[in-house]
């Protein structure tokens, strides 16, 4: 459960996305979603990206072990998107931070249409 009184963390960042879009054709297979280096990075931190394409959801999970000025990437298959893709289909990206003893911390979210 989290907080909705905490403020979001930005949203992550879908290197390959242009003007909010993604082309599946011509992204790379992985294709890289980051996470902004944040305040307070602590090793043990679970950082938990989720994407939403269409009522199917994929989370990718890392704990980090180090930390000194560190954005946090996650490779994501060209195949989650290409499977979305249909007239008007969007992908929708967040994360959460968790930590031991506290509530997550999420992200604000980062919304991106998929063409061919």
């Amino acid at each position: 459960m989290t907080d909705a009184t905490l403020p979001p963390l930005p949203a992550p960042i879908l290197t390959e996305a242009t003007n909010g879009i993604i082309s599946v054709s011509a992204i790379g297979d992985p294709t890289e979603a980051v996470v902004p280096e944040y305040e307070g990075a602590s090793p043990g931190d679970q950082v938990k990206l989720m994407l939403v394409i269409g009522d199917k959801q994929w989370d990718y999970l890392k704990v980090l072990t180090s930390v000194e000025g560190m954005n946090i990437t996650f490779a994501v298959e060209r195949e989650r998107f290409a499977k979305g893709l249909t007239a008007g289909a969007d992908a929708l990206l967040r994360y959460s931070i968790s930590r031991p003893g506290q509530i997550p911390a999420m992200s604000s979210e980062l919304k991106v249409a998929i063409v061919r």
